[in-house]
């Protein structure tokens, strides 16, 4: 038993304070899509040097965010290199989530294992509950408010943007984003879609209009 616990890698230093920090990182980040927030030091106390740490490969911002949201009744798609015996043990030793092997309302990737297969497999919902729509954790390469080289340019607008936003993403690619700007078509069906680069998160809910360069 003892093995086994030290297998399972850090979690919050302060579950109660570090989970109630991080929501309303990212209930800020969903109410300002395309503003990059950084997480407090208080919500990512025992996450920062988990690198050292046999656990699944996330950075600090989509491991606190998981541990955030995730409970025994909300089950998680881990997708491509996410989809490991480690990943699954330490959500289920940390939050109680079981894995399931298909896209579901919480599906996690890198953005590496981002395609047109997952992507096309997310349920956006339907006209009567769009709230059943899935939500898409993505930890990317880069993540910016100002031009990145190598990164997608983004331009967003719609609620919680006063005229314009500009984001740069690094490591999703180009096609990602000209399926998410023809999803908006759908609304109120959509995927909501939520970013973490180190210990940084941004927004992009299904509302909100992209325009896509690169």
């Amino acid at each position: 038993m003892t093995a086994l616990l030290a297998r399972m890698g850090a979690g919050f230093a302060d579950p109660v304070h570090g989970a109630q920090q991080t929501f309303r990182a990212l209930l800020r980040a969903m109410s300002e899509p395309g503003r990059v927030l950084p997480l407090p030091a208080a919500a990512i106390a025992g996450l920062e040097d988990a690198g050292a740490e046999p656990h699944p490969p996330l950075g600090v911002a989509l491991a606190a965010t998981l541990l955030t949201l995730l409970d025994a009744d909300t089950p998680v798609h881990l997708a491509g290199g996410l989809d490991t015996a480690d990943a699954r043990a330490w959500l289920r030793f940390h939050t109680g989530a079981r894995a399931l092997p298909q896209a579901t309302a919480m599906t996690v990737a890198l953005a590496r294992d981002v395609d047109a297969t997952l992507w096309r497999a997310l349920d956006p919902g339907t006209d009567d509950a769009p709230q059943a729509g899935a939500t898409l954790f993505v930890q990317v390469d880069a993540l910016s408010e100002q031009p990145l080289p190598g990164a997608v340019a983004l331009k967003l607008r719609g609620a919680g943007i006063e005229t314009s936003r500009d984001l740069a993403v690094a490591g999703l690619p180009p096609a990602f984003w000209r399926w998410r700007t023809a999803l908006r078509a759908e609304l109120p069906r959509g995927i909501d879609l939520v970013l973490a680069c180190d210990a940084r998160v941004a927004a992009v809910p299904r509302s909100t209009h992209v325009d896509s360069e690169g």
